[in-house]
């Protein structure tokens, strides 16, 4: 391993009491509510009005002063408020463009719809359902945070494998024809219409483990051996920040103790979030497919409408894509993390970052052209098949 590595990655362990931010940072905890990354190339050029003519700390989630007076909306409404500056722009436009009002004052309860940044419990309890609409659900966290996520396909997975034992036995008894009708059928990756399978939660994610709870924690240190490479990242972080990689027992001891020095710390006993360790180590995917030797992954965007009747609302996103070759022995994280932050560190992406996104219609036309008949998948597979299953 180079000096180069080694030098890094006691720096990186170093912000193991900073980089975990927002854990435990619940509604009315102040954290920046997690989202998609914006496509730059996407938002319009100009600005709301109000927005270029106020300030730009102005712009965050107004809180007014105890007995100040708020001037009222005028019109008829409907009212809508927005709070920050992620995507501030694209709402007000779309909303003006409807006929919608924008108000200033964040306690108002006569909104349409309330587009913010940051959380705030009082929100909730005013929020009227099948009137309003809200930026986010009270408890995003649950798939925003990496060991929300895993809590979530865990228990999802616990579900599921109870269920699945107690189906056969409640068709035995019923008598019925457990035959799939066609409707029911799917196309599976050959390209044949087979009985819809259930994804199991180890077919789609890799093996993971909590450094915040000890049997998991204690569990991954006994069994890793440097045939395998293994990702460490923070909970709560985005942009790649506090992410490395875990190749060898040298950084996995030197993880293992500074782990330890924390915890042993009084301090961090008496801390009611214990930040520092809330880590995930996730078995890393060493052979991941790749487009043109580049890493990529898929972004794509899910409206939760209503979840009485359940209505979900599916956009097509895009593909991101590292600037560089992947190499597996390569310690730049910019070939190893496919966000745009990542590759922006790179001096080239001014010159090919239009080449680190894709849309899903360049994605379908590549995976026809090179792994439809070497893997059998049905044509346009990216547009029906894998659409289906994300």
């Amino acid at each position: 391993m180079g000096s180069h590595r080694e030098e890094g990655l006691p720096r990186q362990l170093s912000q193991l009491d900073q980089d975990a931010d927002g854990l435990g940072q619940g509604p009315g905890r102040g954290r920046k509510a997690a989202g998609p990354e914006p496509l730059t190339t996407h938002l319009p050029a100009e600005l709301d009005d109000a927005d270029t003519a106020r300030p730009r700390a102005a712009l965050l989630e107004k809180h007014p002063l105890e007995g100040e007076k708020q001037p009222p909306g005028t019109g008829q409404g409907p009212f809508f408020y927005i709070g920050g500056t992620n995507g501030a722009a694209i709402i007000s436009s779309y909303c003006k463009s409807k006929g919608w009002q924008r108000i200033q004052d964040s306690r108002r309860e006569d909104y349409k719809l309330k587009w913010c940044e940051v959380k705030c419990r009082d929100t909730y309890c005013s929020f009227r359902e099948g009137e309003q609409l809200l930026y986010q659900l009270p408890n995003s966290q649950l798939l925003t945070t990496k060991i929300g996520l895993l809590s979530a396909l865990r228990e999802h997975a616990r579900v599921l494998s109870k269920t699945s034992k107690l189906a056969p036995c409640a068709q035995a008894k019923s008598g019925k024809d457990t035959t799939p009708a066609p409707e029911e059928l799917m196309w599976s990756s050959s390209g044949h219409l087979g009985p819809q399978s259930v994804l199991k939660m180890e077919d789609f994610f890799p093996e993971t483990y909590r450094l915040d709870i000890r049997d998991e924690r204690e569990a991954f240190f006994t069994l890793f051996d440097e045939t395998r490479m293994w990702i460490c990242k923070p909970t709560a972080s985005n942009q790649g920040k506090g992410i490395f990689l875990l190749r060898n027992q040298e950084e996995v001891a030197a993880l293992r103790a500074k782990t330890q020095s924390i915890e042993d710390d009084p301090i961090y006993r008496k801390m009611p979030f214990r930040a520092p360790q809330a880590r995930v180590v996730q078995r890393y995917i060493q052979n991941p497919l790749l487009l043109d030797g580049k890493k990529f992954d898929v972004r794509s965007y899910l409206l939760i409408a209503c979840t009485m009747p359940y209505m979900v609302f599916f956009g097509h996103g895009y593909a991101r894509l590292t600037l560089g070759l992947y190499d597996p022995h390569s310690s730049d994280l910019g070939g190893h993390l496919t966000n745009q932050f990542m590759q922006k560190k790179s001096p080239l992406y001014l010159l090919l970052k239009d080449d680190t996104v894709w849309s899903m219609e360049h994605l379908n036309r590549y995976i026809n052209d090179k792994f439809r008949k070497a893997k059998r998948l049905p044509r346009d597979w990216v547009l029906t098949t894998f659409t289906v299953r994300a």
